[in-house]
C-alpha cells in the first residue's frame, strides 16, 4: 500500500481513532482525526485525503449529512460506521453516496481490510488506462471516469465498479450475490438489496442521457446490461 495514503477518520469516540490508526500505521498508511462533522468538512476543503471513515451518530452534524455535503463536490470513497445495525440505516447510507458500511462493534482489522479493498480499486494504475465503450457511454476504468457523449457522469467508486462489471458481462443476467462478491471484493455479509440501492443510484444519474443502453431488472434474479441497437 502507498505510504502517502492518508485516511480521514471522523468519529466522536477517541478509542475508534486509536484502534483504526494503529492498524493503518501497520499497513503504512496515515490518518487524520476529526471528532465532529464540521471539522471533517473543513479538513476536506483544506487537505487531500484518499478515503473518509465516517460515523453516522455524532454531535452536531450527523454523518449522513456530512456524507451528503461531501458528495456535492467530491467522489472520495466513504466508509460509514454506525452503532445501529438496522437495514434502513445501511440502505440510507448507501443511497446518499457511501461506498461501504460497517456496524459497531467492529474489528479495526476488518475496517482496514475494507479500506484497502476500496483503495486498491480506486487508485489509478500506472499502465495504460483500460477503456470500455457501450453505446454513447465510455469508461476509463483505471482512471475512474465515466462519460456519456463526452460529458462526465459523476459516479462514486462503487457505482462505477458495479457498472463496469455489468458492461463486461453485457447481455448476461448477473445475480445479486455474484455482484456483491465481485464488486465488493470480499465475503460481504450485508443484504443483497445493497446492490439494488447502488443500481438505483446509477440509473438516477444516467437515465436522462443514456438512450443507447439500459440496465434491466430481471425479477427474482438480478440485472442485465444491454446496449440498444
Amino acid at each position: 500500500m502507498d505510504h502517502n495514503v492518508t485516511i480521514l477518520i471522523c468519529d466522536d469516540n477517541i478509542a475508534v481513532h486509536e484502534s483504526i490508526d494503529a492498524y493503518l500505521q501497520s499497513e503504512g498508511m496515515n490518518s487524520v482525526s476529526a471528532y465532529d462533522g464540521e471539522l471533517a468538512l473543513q479538513l476536506l476543503k483544506e487537505n487531500h485525503f484518499d478515503l473518509v471513515v465516517l460515523d453516522i451518530m455524532m454531535p452536531g452534524i450527523f454523518g449522513t449529512e456530512v456524507c451528503r455535503e461531501i458528495r456535492k463536490t467530491s467522489d472520495i470513497p466513504i466508509l460509514m460506521l454506525s452503532a445501529r445495525s438496522e437495514e434502513v440505516d445501511r440502505i440510507v447510507g448507501l443511497e446518499i453516496g457511501a461506498d461501504d458500511y460497517i456496524t459497531k462493534p467492529f474489528s479495526p482489522r476488518e475496517v482496514v481490510v475494507r479500506i484497502k479493498t476500496i483503495l486498491k480499486r480506486v487508485q489509478p494504475k500506472k499502465e495504460i488506462s483500460n477503456y470500455l465503450k457501450a453505446g454513447n457511454l465510455s469508461i476509463d476504468v483505471d482512471g475512474y471516469e465515466a462519460r456519456i457523449d463526452g460529458q462526465e457522469i459523476e459516479l462514486t467508486a462503487k457505482e462505477l465498479e458495479l457498472l463496469v462489471f455489468l458492461i463486461r458481462n453485457a447481455g448476461k443476467v448477473v445475480n445479486r450475490e455474484e455482484l456483491l462478491y465481485k464488486v465488493w471484493g470480499y465475503d460481504y455479509t450485508g443484504d443483497t438489496r445493497t446492490v439494488d440501492t447502488i443500481i438505483k443510484r446509477i440509473r438516477q444519474k444516467i437515465s436522462k442521457s443514456a438512450p443507447d443502453f439500459s440496465i434491466k431488472s430481471i425479477y427474482g434474479v438480478g440485472y442485465k446490461f444491454e446496449v440498444n441497437v
